[in-house]
């Protein structure tokens, strides 16, 4: 009677049973329900099925976790907003998200005109300095003006050449002063130089080489007949005794009696002995003085000139002054 009614009964099948694992294929599929995951899971081959279960426990769980991950969300984005989107450099904070970095450009570019600029103002300074001393040097020497200019615009051809690094800057005035006496037809000698600029003539020397080379400047020439008039000056000769000394420098030259000798020596040797000639002797000592030269220099080139003197003293020096004679030459 109870077997008849438990076989009369209607089978309703579960949910379990009318679900076929899609691995192992089995039917019915040995389910699992896992309530973590709210998912069907196949017990042969742990596959999980993705059909879920509208359980109360399982929509209570899937808002709790929509609701955290919300939280999460509005959390991160309120303590993260600033953070940039592009990637920084990690060499330097300062870089620009172009890779340049600029506060470290605007540094260098500063510091590199500020740099120039005091170069520019350490040039400008040193020249002024020298055109200061050029000045007053020329004024002591009593050099033309037309001396001054020239002797500026070489020094400045030299700062802007940067030819004075490692050189005596005092060196290098006095050969401006030189090379511009040169150029203006003014020579001055080296000892000359020396003696106002109380710079050595070995650094004269050296220095006037080497600007010479290097500016291509015109050093011009020195002869005897450029120092004839100061020398005399200086002497206080009258212009008698400054002609005939100019004529026989002349004669002497075309008879090339004293060539290879200095112009220096040239004409302290002519001057000494023209003013005998003419009866306003001066004595050896003040010639060599003046000239810059020593005694035994223009006295040597005397007895040259001494022992040629027929051939060099024409008639028409002995007629420049009433007082010249040959008698009036002192001996050797």
């Amino acid at each position: 009677m109870a077997t008849s009614t438990a076989s009369s009964s209607p089978h309703i099948p579960s949910p379990q049973s009318t679900l076929v694992c899609p691995r192992c294929c089995n039917s019915p599929a040995n389910l699992i329900h896992d309530f973590s995951s709210d998912d069907l899971i196949c017990g042969d081959c742990n596959t999980s099925i993705s059909e879920r279960l509208g359980s109360p426990q399982a929509e209570w769980r899937r808002r709790h976790q929509l609701l955290s991950d919300s939280r999460l969300v509005l959390s991160s984005t309120k303590y993260t907003a600033h953070i940039p989107t592009k990637p920084e450099h990690t060499d330097d904070s300062s870089s620009n998200s172009d890779g340049s970095d600029k506060p470290s450009v605007c540094l260098n570019r500063a510091m590199r005109s500020r740099s120039s600029r005091a170069v520019i103002q350490r040039q400008e300074r040193n020249m002024m300095r020298a055109f200061s001393e050029i000045t007053s040097m020329c004024a002591t020497m009593d050099l033309p003006s037309t001396v001054t200019p020239v002797a500026r615009d070489l020094y400045q051809r030299v700062e802007e050449g940067n030819l004075h690094r490692g050189k005596n800057i005092d060196a290098i005035i006095a050969t401006c002063i030189f090379l511009a006496c040169r150029q203006k037809s003014v020579p001055r000698t080296f000892k000359e130089i020396c003696a106002f600029t109380r710079v050595p003539r070995k650094d004269i020397g050296r220095t006037f080489k080497f600007l010479k080379e290097k500016l291509g400047a015109d050093a011009g020439s020195m002869s005897s007949d450029d120092l004839m008039a100061r020398f005399c000056a200086n002497l206080s000769l009258l212009s008698t005794a400054q002609e005939c000394a100019v004529l026989l420098n002349k004669a002497a030259r075309q008879r090339d009696t004293l060539a290879g000798k200095s112009p220096v020596s040239i004409a302290g040797a002519c001057i000494y002995m023209a003013s005998h000639l003419v009866g306003q002797p001066r004595d050896v000592r003040v010639i060599s003085h003046v000239a810059g030269v020593s005694e035994a220099t223009i006295k040597n080139s005397y007895k040259i000139l001494y022992a040629d003197r027929r051939n060099l003293i024409l008639p028409q020096m002995l007629q420049v002054d009433p007082m010249a004679s040959l008698e009036n030459l002192p001996p050797l």
